[in-house]
């Protein structure tokens, strides 16, 4: 049983970025960034070193389109090709399998991610797909790969004599050790922006927004600390790179193990800078300046909204300015590069608040900024609620990303918050030479 994931092409009009928002994805309508879909590599790499094989396909890296992605499966010729889908990307993706498998191939056809799991039945409705995993785990992969098949796969939703079968979910792995050393070199990885690492799953603060704790669980796990400095050892000896982004939730979330990690990354003499994600509040001068010590480049925050009444109904402490500007003096002064994350249309938030919240972006001056609209995704306090109040407008609410809008509120309309998406995008590029982007 041989493998190849494949991260598919992006819909038409869109960059994917199927990794962030916890996987549900993100389809950015320009960027000039190139990354990873992470998962991808950490399947791949697994089934490897148990002595499978796996290749991977990146033709979002790649600029495929729908006939090339097609005609790069067929020429490798796996037994099972895995298609990596997300929230605004499914449909696109389905069509690119459909197109696979009325060219003739001859294998199995599986989808996984958050969002296959939510659409497992219309996805196996379709003669193109036998399988759908719930999730982006890469333990579910090497199961399969021993037994030959998807059928008692935990998280799996299989199809046997026309009919749908659902396996009991897969538990949450806890030996993060267990995953090995992404190979990076089953790609042209030197194409991409940067490559990116994980050290942690899982987030307990429940932001009404978020998706992390929705997809990767709301308890925290983590890989040691030796086994995160083995990882930037070979990062930077076996690939020659000098720069990792962390895709941790919640990086600073305790205080000890960062200081552990960080003072191990200063022993180790290992030649790697690094960028994480985390809040404003777990930070401080003193760890902050730990951090750059260790490597630390680019940190990035979500600063979200400055409405009072928003960040509460989110389950969020209203925004503390000043902290918030000594803070991203102090990365400053380190040599941090910042990266401030805003949402436009959470409920609560009106055309002036909004506008608030724009002039403040610009006021702090982050070297980056990512400004996106309210997307309430499966499963979040934020979906919930959208619904129940009636807020939900997005002509295809089964597809989401926060680049096009999702909810329509008493003092913010989807069009008015597409125009204020668009201008915060225009009034930062304008601005100079700093990036935005809505990608998380």
């Amino acid at each position: 049983m041989s493998f190849l994931f494949v991260d598919p092409p992006s819909p038409p009009g869109f960059v994917a970025f199927r990794h962030a928002h916890g996987g549900f994805g993100e389809m950015c309508r320009a960027s000039r960034l190139k990354t990873p879909t992470l998962d991808l590599f950490h399947a791949a790499s697994l089934i490897l070193e148990r002595g499978g094989k796996a290749g991977v396909l990146d033709s979002v890296l790649n600029g495929d389109g729908p006939r090339e992605c097609v005609s790069k499966i067929l020429a490798r010729r796996p037994s099972t090709a895995v298609f990596r889908t997300a929230s605004g990307s499914l449909p696109s993706d389905l069509s690119v399998a459909e197109l696979l498998k009325s060219s003739g191939f001859a294998g199995r056809i599986v989808f996984y991610g958050p969002q296959a799991a939510i659409e497992a039945e219309r996805l196996l409705a379709s003669p193109a797909v036998d399988a759908a995993l719930a999730g982006a785990e890469a333990a579910p992969f090497l199961r399969a790969f021993r037994e030959g098949n998807f059928d008692r796969v935990p998280g799996a939703a299989v199809k046997r004599g026309g009919r749908i079968f659902r396996n009991a979910p897969a538990p949450r792995p806890e030996d993060l050790d267990a995953l090995p050393v992404p190979r990076w070199d089953l790609v042209d990885y030197r194409r991409y922006s940067f490559v990116t690492s994980q050290t942690s799953w899982g987030c307990p603060y429940r932001c009404g927004y978020c998706s992390y704790p929705v997809t990767q669980g709301a308890r925290w796990r983590t890989r040691s600390v030796e086994g995160v400095v083995a990882e930037f050892q070979a990062l930077a000896v076996r690939y020659g790179l000098k720069f990792v982004l962390l895709r941790d939730p919640e990086f600073t979330l305790e205080r000890e193990r960062t200081e552990k990690l960080c003072r191990a990354l200063i022993a180790s003499g290992v030649p790697i800078t690094w960028g994480c994600e985390t809040r404003l509040d777990t930070l401080d001068a003193e760890l902050l300046a730990l951090m750059a010590e260790a490597g630390c480049l680019r940190v990035a925050f979500g600063v979200e909204s400055v409405e009072p009444r928003a960040l509460r109904a989110m389950g969020r402490r209203p925004l503390d300015r000043a902290d918030a500007r000594r803070k991203v003096a102090a990365m400053k002064r380190l040599g941090m590069l910042t990266y401030a994350m805003y949402i436009i249309g959470l409920p609560g938030e009106t055309e002036a608040s909004t506008r608030d919240m724009i002039d403040f972006a610009l006021e702090l001056d982050t070297n980056a900024a990512s400004f996106s609209m309210a997307t309430p995704f499966p499963g979040t306090r934020l979906a919930e609620r959208s619904r129940r109040l009636g807020l939900v407008s997005a002509p295809d609410p089964e597809h989401l990303t926060g680049s096009m809008p999702s909810l329509s509120l008493p003092g913010l309309s989807a069009a008015a918050a597409e125009r204020h998406y668009l201008s915060a995008k225009d009034r930062w590029e304008k601005r100079g030479s700093k990036e935005t982007t809505n990608v998380r």
